[in-house]
């Protein structure tokens, strides 16, 4: 098994063995086509795909359960935004709200779309994520030819997320062993009892910094000073051929949009 960000990764897992310059783009083009797309029976395909990738690629699949509980909450703010607070018009009118807005047909789908974008990104993210190691965003970014601050920076920012997961979940366990109610069915009051987390997680973020500035100081790192490398991961003839093909999925996902209209919003078969 090997550590990567977030959690243990079977040695074997293919999505392991790739160019560190791979995962970075892998990254960047799932997040960029869940921005693209709105077509929303094309988004449920590629959630479907992600979800066989996690089989696939040896990924536990029960490492989105760690999301489940921000993935609700973001669910419920677009659901309760759009159905609310937006105009979007139809052919059904459901309900006219006394502010203004009205719920369409029109109004659920794209509430749906809105929802799979955001999935989209979940899944798809977390599955890259999490064969993602220090040393990938370090040598991914600089076979970019970034500089090895700025990627020594994004690869610090990407650790102190999953230590911010970390305290989150050990603030809430502790919270719950007071008498906190955080399953409560009232909206409003489990959204009170989250946000009694920011607190003790911006006390201890701050703490983390501090700590983190001392050891950078200590440690010399500086923007000038030139440094050798450990490792060597250079591309080869598959890589370059899976960038190829990123690069022509991505403008193919622009122009079936922009120009097709296949992936544009209700996108088909609905157009």
């Amino acid at each position: 098994m090997i550590r990567t960000f977030f959690l243990y990764i079977e040695e074997n897992s293919p999505l392991i063995k790739l160019h560190p310059l791979l995962k970075i783009l892998l990254l960047l083009i799932i997040n960029l086509e869940a921005w693209i797309i709105e077509a929303p029976l094309i988004l449920l395909v590629i959630i479907l795909t992600l979800l066989i990738s996690y089989k696939l690629l040896r990924v536990p699949l029960s490492r989105i359960a760690k999301f489940l509980v921000l993935a609700v909450v973001i669910v419920q703010a677009i659901m309760f935004s759009y159905l609310l607070g937006s105009t979007i018009p139809g052919t059904v009118i459901y309900a006219r709200l006394p502010w203004g807005t009205y719920i369409s047909n029109m109004t659920l789908l794209y509430t749906f779309t809105v929802i799979l974008r955001f999935l989209t990104m979940l899944i798809g993210s977390t599955l890259i994520l999490a064969v993602m190691r220090d040393i990938d965003i370090i040598y991914g970014l600089k076979s970019l030819k970034i500089p090895f601050s700025f990627a020594f920076m994004i690869s610090l920012a990407f650790r102190m997320s999953s230590i911010f997961l970390d305290d989150f979940f050990k603030i809430r366990d502790a919270m719950i062993l007071r008498g906190t109610n955080f399953s409560s069915r009232n909206v409003i009051e489990r959204a009170r009892n989250y946000s009694k987390l920011a607190v003790p997680l911006m006390v201890l973020g701050v703490r983390r910094m501090v700590e983190l500035s001392y050891i950078l100081e200590i440690k010399g790192l500086g923007l000038r000073k030139r440094r050798t490398f450990l490792y060597d991961f250079p591309l080869k003839l598959h890589d370059k051929f899976l960038i190829i093909f990123l690069i022509i999925l991505l403008i193919f996902s622009i122009i079936g949009k922009f120009i097709w209209r296949v992936f544009a919003f209700p996108g088909w078969p609905f157009i």
